[in-house]
């Protein structure tokens, strides 16, 4: 009997910054990717500290996509109490450009036609 193992690699990488208590704080994320079966997921985590907090940690798991992750990534960030600003990504060696994330949050996912539909 063969057992099916989850191939897990390194998706992606991006910075986001974002700012509590007048502090800015710079989070240096790694995405990857993990494989089992037909589907795929994301995932990522990260940690800070801040002056009430001596660890602060940040899990995203079964993110369905790059931008499923950033809007999960976010919402873990407002509620802690940070505002997150910008964030840019890593393609090969360098930094991307800053994106702004507006003071209101990120924009709701554009539905896919013949998608599944929330009820």
């Amino acid at each position: 009997m063969q057992e099916s193992r989850a191939m897990v690699k390194e998706h992606s990488r991006f910075q986001l910054e974002a700012t509590k208590l007048g502090r800015t704080v710079t989070f240096q994320i790694t995405v990857f990717e993990r494989s089992d079966k037909s589907r795929t997921r994301l995932f990522a985590e990260t940690q800070c500290h801040d002056a009430l907090h001596f660890l602060l940690q940040f899990i995203v798991r079964d993110a369905t996509d790059f931008d499923n992750l950033l809007r999960k990534f976010v919402s873990e960030l407002e509620y802690r109490g940070f505002l997150a600003s910008r964030y840019r990504l890593r393609t090969g060696r360098k930094w991307g450009e800053w994106i702004e994330i507006p003071p209101e949050g990120l924009p709701a996912p554009v539905p896919v036609a013949g998608g599944p539909s929330e009820g």
